[in-house]
C-alpha cells in the first residue's frame, strides 16, 4: 500500500509568486505614472493581502497534509505494519520519503527473519531430549519446550505464568550453574544436570534453564562397571568351581566304590553332594549375570502391545490378571527383549499381590510421545527404593537380584523409562513403563 505525498501537484515557489505578484504590481503602478483614488489603492491592497493569506494557507495545508501522511505511516511501524510505501514524489519531502521507505523495508526485513528464527528455534526446543524452560525478570515461566512439559507433568498452557516458587525451582536459581541435582518430578528423580544462562528478549533479562537427565549416562556407566566386575569374578569363580566340582563328584564316585553302597547316612558322601550342588548353582547364578553383561541390542519390529501383553499375562497361572486398556497401539521393539522386561514385571506384581492376597492389573495408553504401559499391584509396596536397582540385590528367598536391573536395561535400550513407585491412593506398587513413540530412532547399543 503507498501514499501519495504530492499534494497539490503545483509547487511550492508557484504558490509563493502567485501570492506575491498581485503585491508587486499594486507597488508599482505609482511608479508607473497610474494614480488611483486612495480608496481604491486600499482596497487593491487589501484584495491583494487576501490573495496572499489564501494561498499561504494552501501552502500550509499542503504541508500539514504531508505531515499527517508521515505521522500516519510512523504509527505504522509502531504497530509493527511494515508494509506501507510513500511515492517519493518532488521537492524536500522526496528525501524524507525515500528514507521511511528503506526504513519500512528493513525493520519488514528483520521482522521477516525474526518470525522464521523463533519458527525454527520453536522447532528445535520441540526436538530436544532435554528440557528448556524461559523465566522473565520477575521468575514467572514465559515458554517451554514438549520436554519440560513431560518433566513437570503437565501442559504449557497450565504452566505458563506460574512462578519458579510454584514450580519447585526457585532453589535452582540461586545455584552456580552448572550443577546436578535429583529433585523429584512428575517424570522422574533424576539425577538432573541443571545450566542456568541469561539473555534479553524483546530487551528485557531472561533467565534459561536447561535441564538434563543424567540417569541414562551415569546407570550406563554404572553398568559398564558392573560388566568388568562380572567378568573379572565369572572368570575366576569359573576356573575354580570346575576342579572343585569335578574333584567333589571323583571323591563322591571313589567313595561308593571302597564302600560297595551309597548309604545316605554317610556324613562324606553328602558333603562331596553337597559341594557339587553349590558349585553347580554357583556357576549358574555367574552364568545369569554374565548373560545380563552380554544382553544384545534390541532387533525392532512392529509390536502389538495387547497382543503382547495378553501373552505375558496368560503365562502367569497364580491369579487372574486384570487387562485394564483394548486401545490399539503399535510399538516398535525387541519382542523378545521387551516380553522378558514385562514378564519380570508382571512376576514382581503377582508375588507382591499374593502377599496382602490383593489383584494386578495391566494398562496401557499413548500420549504425544510416549507408549506408556502400566503394572499396578495391590501388595505391600515399596519399602526402600533405594536398592532397587542395584544388581544382586533381592529381598526374595531364591531371588538372583536381576529381575528389574534386567528390565530396566532392556526399557532403555529401546529409549524408555522404567519407574517404580508406591501409589499414591492406595496400598501397592506401580510400575510404568515409557516407551518413545518412535523408539526405533532412540535405540542405543549396549
Amino acid at each position: 500500500m503507498k501514499y501519495d505525498g504530492r499534494y497539490p501537484p503545483i509547487s511550492t515557489v508557484a504558490f509563493v509568486i502567485l501570492g506575491v505578484l498581485p503585491l508587486a504590481c499594486i507597488a508599482c503602478l505609482p511608479l508607473l505614472g497610474f494614480t488611483f483614488p486612495m480608496i481604491l489603492h486600499w482596497i487593491l491592497i487589501i484584495v491583494a493581502l487576501l490573495w496572499f493569506l489564501l494561498l499561504f494557507g494552501l501552502i500550509a495545508s499542503r504541508q500539514t497534509h504531508r505531515l499527517q501522511v508521515l505521522l500516519s505511516l510512523l504509527q505504522a511501524l509502531r504497530e509493527g505494519d511494515y508494509s506501507l510505501r510513500a511515492r517519493p514524489g518532488r521537492g524536500f519531502f522526496k528525501n524524507i520519503w525515500q528514507e521511511f521507505n528503506a526504513l519500512a523495508t528493513k525493520l519488514g526485513g528483520e521482522q521477516r527473519l525474526g518470525i522464521e528464527t523463533d519458527a525454527l528455534l520453536s522447532q528445535l526446543l520441540a526436538a530436544l531430549d532435554f528440557a528448556v524452560l524461559v523465566f522473565d525478570q520477575q521468575n514467572r515461566l514465559v515458554d517451554l519446550n514438549p520436554a519440560a512439559e513431560e518433566l513437570l507433568g503437565d501442559v504449557s498452557t497450565a504452566l505458563i505464568g506460574r512462578t519458579a516458587a510454584d514450580l519447585q525451582l526457585s532453589d535452582w536459581q540461586d545455584r552456580v550453574s552448572p550443577f546436578i541435582d535429583d529433585q523429584q518430578f512428575a517424570s522422574g528423580g533424576g539425577p538432573w544436570e541443571v545450566r542456568r544462562l541469561t539473555f534479553r528478549r524483546r530487551g528485557q533479562p531472561h533467565k534459561l534453564l536447561v535441564v538434563t537427565d543424567v540417569s541414562h549416562a551415569l546407570r550406563e556407566e554404572e553398568r559398564r562397571a558392573w560388566r568388568r566386575l562380572i567378568r573379572v569374578l565369572g572368570h575366576e569363580i569359573n576356573n575354580s568351581l570346575g576342579p572343585i566340582q569335578s574333584t567333589a563328584n571323583l571323591l563322591k564316585e571313589q567313595q561308593i566304590i571302597a564302600k560297595g553302597s551309597h548309604s545316605d547316612g554317610d556324613a562324606l558322601c553328602e558333603g562331596l553332594e553337597l559341594i557339587e550342588r553349590r558349585s553347580q548353582a554357583l556357576g549358574a547364578f555367574i552364568r545369569r549375570y554374565a548373560e545380563l553383561a552380554r544382553l544384545p541390542p534390541p532387533i525392532p519390529e512392529p509390536i502389538d502391545i495387547e497382543t503382547l501383553i495378553k501373552h505375558v499375562v496368560s503365562l502367569d497361572t497364580r491369579m487372574t490378571i486384570q487387562i485394564c486398556s483394548d486401545q490399539h497401539v503399535i510399538a516398535q521393539a525387541d519382542r523378545a527383549q521387551l516380553e522378558q522386561a514385562l514378564i519380570n514385571l508382571v512376576r514382581n506384581a503377582v508375588d507382591a499381590a499374593l502377599e496382602t492376597t490383593g489383584s494386578v492389573r495391566v494398562g496401557w495408553r499413548t500420549d504425544e510421545r510416549n507408549i506408556v504401559i502400566d503394572i499396578e499391584d495391590d501388595g505391600p509396596g515399596i519399602a526402600h527404593d533405594e536398592n532397587l536397582f542395584v544388581p544382586f540385590f533381592t529381598t526374595k528367598p531364591g531371588g538372583s537380584g536381576i529381575g528389574l536391573v534386567l528390565a530396566r536395561q532392556i526399557i532403555e535400550a529401546h529409549g524408555g523409562t522404567l519407574q517404580l513407585r508406591n501409589r499414591k491412593e492406595s496400598r501397592g506398587t506401580m510400575a510404568s513403563i515409557r516407551l518413545p513413540v518412535r523408539s526405533n530412532n532412540h535405540l542405543s547399543a549396549q
